[in-house]
């Protein structure tokens, strides 16, 4: 599987939230790479894990600076409900990977390229024009 590699075309117009994205692509890298070399089975799970808990601040943050950001209640509510679905679907992919082992790793490593880059590409980039120069308001509110 190939690696992620940042592009500006990734950008969403807030460099706060392009460098958690940046981080959670290095996430899913680090993910695949270990599953390439073979290691997955030994680390796959502390990968998820950190996954998880990086994906729970980054949602909690994007969410915020949306709010900051006058973001449309209905379109903010839908990212929500997009955040609290991907979180669901990470775990459901766990329970596959405890019940089936190390031979459901690269299916779950093409969902996390597949979801990540999907989620950055459309759903993130709805809100860049709202996003654009609300970083200090937001950096400063936390």
């Amino acid at each position: 599987m190939g690696k992620i590699v940042w592009s500006s075309a990734y950008s969403v117009q807030s460099g706060y939230l392009d460098h958690q994205h940046q981080i959670l692509i290095q996430i899913v890298n680090d993910f695949n790479l270990a599953i390439a070399r073979g290691e997955g089975k030994k680390i796959a799970y502390p990968i998820l894990n950190r996954l998880v808990q990086y994906a729970e601040k980054h949602f909690r943050d994007e969410e915020k600076l949306l709010e900051i950001a006058r973001y449309p209640a209905e379109q903010l509510n839908a990212q929500i409900r997009e955040h609290e679905k991907l979180t669901e679907e990470i775990f459901r992919h766990c329970e596959n990977w405890s019940n089936y082992g190390q031979e459901a790793l690269p299916e779950i490593g093409r969902f996390l390229k597949e979801w990540l880059m999907d989620h950055i590409l459309t759903s993130d980039m709805k809100f860049s024009k709202y996003v654009a120069n609300v970083d200090d308001k937001f950096l400063s509110a936390k």
